[in-house]
């Protein structure tokens, strides 16, 4: 039996029997660790007015516009000086000119016209007044007629008369008789002649002023100051009624009808007007409008140019109230005053009809609100909104949350937060409620 391996156990047990023996008595001083802190990003949120505001897109369009069409025909013979599309024109000014020659030869034959039906009206009157006279002097033959007539018949009654001088003077009383009739009848007629004249002198008048009228209708003047938007004659041409020959936008004012998305819209509306226009459907639009102005609600055009944004006062003038079943969006309509008074103090370019521009509602929190990031704000599994908080100590806090409407990169918080709170921007990982912290704040400032 080989007992080899067993001769370095004695060696080994005297070691560890020594090493016991001194170390016996006393005591070995335990290490305590440091607790490691997570470094997050805060912010010190406060309550104070929130600037909101939202935007949309639309086109530029004239407020005005007006479109100048051939009431008759005729040749062209003048066009106001450079007429092109873009040419600016002055109220009143003369821009189209139709030679109207036609038009004074069918003046003079209706004043002809009305001349002979005056003249026509004239000799009834006199007629007529003829057959008066002429009635009263045949009345009073058939009178001395009568009284001849009723002498012969007493005559022929005592017998100093024959019957055939009884018959002589009633056939003239009988022919006095029908004359003053016939004279009666003709009387009768002349009221349905002198309407018939009268009648006639008004289609003569009335036609005299269709000529006149027509006669104005080949002088086309601008309504008002304003731009060629469409120019489509020239000099020499011949048109027809109805023909459009060129239309003018008018230059003191433009509208831009953006399309905000409600979403967007809803964080000027409901922050500055509250539950006043929950439902837009059932409001007027012009009390819609009133709301905005009475609320602080501001509007502003926007033109990005060559790198450079030119900004426009502007007025709410319309609202329409209603999604677009396209877009899915909601109309609000803006009055630009002189857009094309370029240069001044502002060094604004000219806003043209037709370019594409943004619209920017803005209005200010009517009560302090608190806003914070939307990236801060996280959702839990059951939909609750919360934030993550830096206590007084410095250790993770998770505070649940109310929400208000969104304000661009912000939304207001309706409860959950005070002044003084301090919110943690970044997102701890793993988030452990209680958590030691070691906060920097936004300026960069630690803790």
């Amino acid at each position: 039996m080989n007992l080899k391996p067993l001769l370095v156990l004695p060696p080994l047990v005297l070691g560890v029997a020594g090493f016991m023996w001194m170390t016996k008595g006393q005591d070995t001083p335990q290490q305590t660790r440091e607790e490691a802190r997570l470094a997050v990003r805060v912010m010190t949120v406060e309550e104070g007015a929130l600037p909101l505001s939202a935007t949309g897109y639309g086109r530029v369009a004239a407020m005005h516009s007006w479109t100048a069409v051939s009431q008759v025909d005729g040749r062209i013979l003048e066009l106001v000086s450079d007429l092109a599309e873009g040419t600016l024109v002055d109220e009143d000014t003369l821009l189209v000119q139709i030679d109207k020659t036609d038009f004074d030869l069918a003046i003079q034959k209706s004043r002809a016209n009305i001349a002979a039906a005056e003249a026509a009206l004239i000799q009834l009157e006199r007629e007529e007044e003829n057959s008066r006279r002429v009635l009263a002097l045949e009345e009073n033959i058939r009178i001395v007629a009568q009284a001849e007539f009723d002498r012969v018949r007493d005559l022929v009654d005592r017998g100093t008369s024959t019957a055939a001088a009884l018959d002589t003077v009633r056939k003239a009383l009988l022919a006095q008789e029908n004359a003053v009739t016939q004279l009666n009848n003709t009387l009768d007629l002349y009221p349905a002649q002198r309407a018939s004249a009268e009648a006639t002198l008004a289609v003569r008048q009335a036609e005299l002023a269709e000529a006149e009228r027509a006669l104005d209708n080949t002088t086309l003047s601008a309504p008002f100051r304003g731009r060629v938007a469409e120019a489509n004659v020239e000099v020499g041409q011949f048109v027809r009624t109805g023909e459009v020959l060129l239309s003018l936008d008018a230059i003191d004012a433009v509208e831009v009808v953006a399309s905000f998305q409600p979403q967007v819209l809803a964080s000027v509306v409901q922050t500055s007007l509250g539950q006043t226009i929950a439902e837009t459907t059932q409001i007027d639009s012009t009390r819609v409008v009133e709301l905005f102005r009475q609320s602080g609600i501001t509007a502003s055009v926007r033109l990005d140019l060559a790198g450079a944004q030119a900004r426009y006062p502007a007025e709410i003038i319309r609202f329409r109230g209603t999604i677009d079943s396209a877009t899915g969006t909601i109309g609000i309509a803006v009055r630009v005053d002189d857009p094309f008074l370029a240069g001044g103090p502002a060094r604004r370019p000219p806003l043209s009809v037709g370019g594409f521009v943004s619209v920017a509602l803005e209005a200010t929190s009517p009560d302090d609100a608190i806003a914070v990031p939307r990236a801060a704000v996280h959702q839990g599994d059951d939909g609750t909104p919360f934030v993550y908080v830096a206590d007084a100590e410095d250790r993770l806090a998770i505070t649940p949350v109310v929400l208000g409407p969104v304000a661009d990169e912000n939304v207001l918080l309706r409860d959950g937060l005070v002044s003084g709170d301090r919110l943690i921007l970044s997102a701890p990982r793993p988030p452990i409620a209680g958590m030691a912290l070691s906060p920097v704040d936004v300026d960069g400032d630690a803790r």
